[in-house]
């Protein structure tokens, strides 16, 4: 089981997340901007962090960042509707471990999530490196 904060300002898709890591078996604290979940990144220790790349007051770029700089700083995946090739940039600076692109199927995301709490080095998203 793992401690996975998950963040997403569309409450139906974040709902679905929340659910869908929980009946995977993990323990999931969501937040449905980027202000709050820098705040909960900060307060509390997360094997990984799940979070979308627009998000009101904060966007995931930003978040990810200031998360990264931490030396025990979790895997960061964000989610995107962006287009890499455009965000190639942003996505690599922001210190995110990979990234998957929405839409997704949720069969998906579990899968990158257990593979980057596994500490494996592809997970089946575009690893960022």
């Amino acid at each position: 089981m793992a401690k996975i904060l998950a963040a997403d300002d569309e409450e139906g898709l974040l709902e679905l997340i929340r659910f869908s890591l929980e009946a995977d078996g993990h323990e999931v604290t969501t937040a449905k901007n980027g202000r709050d979940a820098l705040a909960l990144a900060r307060k509390s220790k997360y094997d990984i962090i799940v979070m979308d790349v627009m998000m009101p007051f904060m966007d995931g770029y930003h978040v990810a960042a200031e998360v990264s700089q931490s030396k025990d700083a979790p895997p960061i995946l964000l989610l995107t509707s962006r287009d890499f090739d455009q965000d190639q940039a942003a996505i690599k600076g922001s210190g995110a471990t990979a990234f998957l692109s929405k839409p997704f199927e949720i069969t998906e995301l579990l899968r990158v999530v257990r593979d980057l709490i596994a500490g494996r080095a592809d997970p089946p998203a575009r690893p960022l490196k």
